[in-house]
């Protein structure tokens, strides 16, 4: 989630898809900067909470109180102002902080055992969430994984050739599923350009990622998603 994207000719923000061409330079303020510098100012103007906070609530888990609370609690708000601007008690502040602390520590226990379950069986790769159909095409380990991806990508993230082998598909598709955004949505013309910047046939990438359940899309094809 919010991953940045660089390739040999650009950097795309992981948070809002804004591209900045390598090579070019961009005008802020009374200043010019190169892509890379104007690419990291741009990262500087994102709040991470914010864009949190604008995922959908199956993303983040989060009530519909809690979204309106973390942006006052986020700024240093205090309780008595906080009851104001939300018409309840400070009482009631003060139980969504407990509930908020309260779902941190089932937070961090979650990922205590997630870590120990990857300790144990750390060479395994679990099938992504859309997967259709889980077969031997979907039994692999860390070791094999990394060796198909450096056959098939470049060190720029860009694909070489596109695999004819279920499982090495599978597998390269699970990495260019990784240059979209859980929770974010995008039209056509966007997913196809996120595509062509790793292969050339983008069209084929886009069809594959939806048919072995990596990408979703409304019926009439114009909003595109992770599934």
């Amino acid at each position: 989630m919010f991953e940045d994207i660089e390739t040999e000719t650009e950097w795309v923000c992981g948070f809002c898809n804004k591209t900045y061409h390598k090579g070019q330079v961009f005008p802020i303020g009374e200043k010019f900067y190169t892509a890379e510098w104007a690419f990291k100012l741009h990262k500087d103007e994102h709040d991470i909470v914010e864009e949190i906070l604008k995922l959908p609530r199956t993303a983040t888990g989060l009530t519909e109180v809690q979204e309106a609370l973390i942006p006052m609690l986020y700024a240093g708000l205090k309780d008595e102002e906080i009851a104001s601007r939300m018409s309840i008690s400070q009482s009631t502040v003060r139980n969504h902080r407990f509930r908020l602390r309260e779902k941190e520590k089932q937070a961090r226990m979650f990922l205590t055992v997630m870590e120990k379950l990857q300790l144990k069986h750390g060479d395994e790769v679990m099938p992504h969430k859309g997967a259709t159909m889980l077969d031997d095409r979907y039994q692999t380990n860390v070791k094999e994984q990394e060796k198909i991806l450096k056959t098939y990508f470049t060190d720029e993230g860009a694909l070489l050739s596109f695999p004819a082998r279920e499982k090495k598909k599978i597998i390269v598709l699970r990495r260019i599923s990784t240059y979209f955004k859980e929770g974010a949505t995008y039209s056509e013309k966007e997913v196809n350009r996120i595509l062509s910047r790793v292969y050339e046939d983008h069209v084929l990438l886009r069809r594959y990622l939806i048919e072995y359940g990596f990408l979703d899309r409304t019926r009439d094809g114009a909003v595109y998603f992770l599934k």
